[in-house]
């Protein structure tokens, strides 16, 4: 089981990736390309001071293989959201864009699906 301090910040995480999600995939707003940018390159920074600083002694024994391969994968996760937002910035053709938005929303839905699963098996 998950510490209550760990759940919260999981809890956190997961809704500021579903926020941002939610964001690229409203057609109907014109996308503010710097805002989503900065909102992006602070998800890594957000996680590391929230997340990632966490107690790990304080995890349950029987989670913990579990817990630290979530772990990994979403900071990896997260290091490649940075390579797609960087190539997002480049974009100059509307398709590319496209493309790029649609590879940084496939990104986010794997951290959300990390961050359920971690949630799930903290009950």
């Amino acid at each position: 089981m998950l510490p209550a301090s760990h759940n919260r910040a999981y809890q956190d995480f997961l809704s500021l990736l579903t926020e941002l999600n939610d964001l690229l995939l409203d057609r109907t707003k014109q996308i503010d390309r710097l805002e989503l940018q900065r909102q992006l390159y602070h998800l890594p920074q957000w996680y590391e001071q929230n997340v990632d600083n966490l107690d790990r002694d304080n995890i349950d024994g029987s989670i913990t293989v579990r817990w630290q391969s979530i772990h990994t994968e979403i900071k990896r996760e997260l290091k490649l959201l940075a390579t797609d937002i960087m190539f997002f910035s480049s974009a100059r053709q509307k398709t590319t864009e496209n493309k790029r938005l649609k590879s940084i929303s496939d990104r986010l839905n794997k951290l959300i699906s990390y961050c359920q699963i971690v949630l799930k098996n903290s009950n």
